[in-house]
């Protein structure tokens, strides 16, 4: 296994009344096992009058389908594969959600030097519709 150092730039936009989008960056590591791209990384918040809260976040991408796990301040995981329903949980330090992902689109493109993954899919919680998302994910 061959671990290496690299970028994830994650650039989130939410599409509801008024488009949200976030662009963040994080340095994390990369290794590809039996052709599954594994990217670990770590991610904080800022708590309301506390330390920052830390999360470690692992995503695992193959050929069609994109899984990220969540664990620390937010404990959650996430199956993401073109026309299925994901059912899972969200714990946040404000309570636990139950969510359901909808993946309508997941589009992988790997080279020599980056990967790429982008996902189109809406969210709901505690069956209340929240929002339609896309997320591109670029590791270099």
């Amino acid at each position: 296994m061959n671990t290496k150092q690299v970028r994830i730039d994650i650039k989130s936009t939410q599409h509801d009344i008024a488009e949200e989008t976030l662009d963040t960056t994080y340095n994390g590591k990369y290794h590809c096992i039996d052709k599954k791209h594994i990217i670990h990384y770590e991610e904080y918040f800022e708590g309301e009058g506390t330390a920052p809260l830390k999360n470690t976040n692992l995503i695992k991408i193959d050929n069609d389908s994109v899984q990220i796990i969540k664990k620390g301040a937010i404990n959650t995981q996430m199956q993401f594969i073109t026309g299925q329903e994901y059912h899972g949980s969200y714990q946040t330090p404000f309570g636990c959600f139950n969510m359901t992902i909808y993946t309508e689109q997941v589009k992988i493109k790997a080279n020599a030097n980056a990967l790429q993954a982008d996902i189109t899919y809406t969210l709901d919680l505690n069956q209340c519709p929240v929002s339609k998302y896309t997320i591109c994910m670029k590791i270099t």
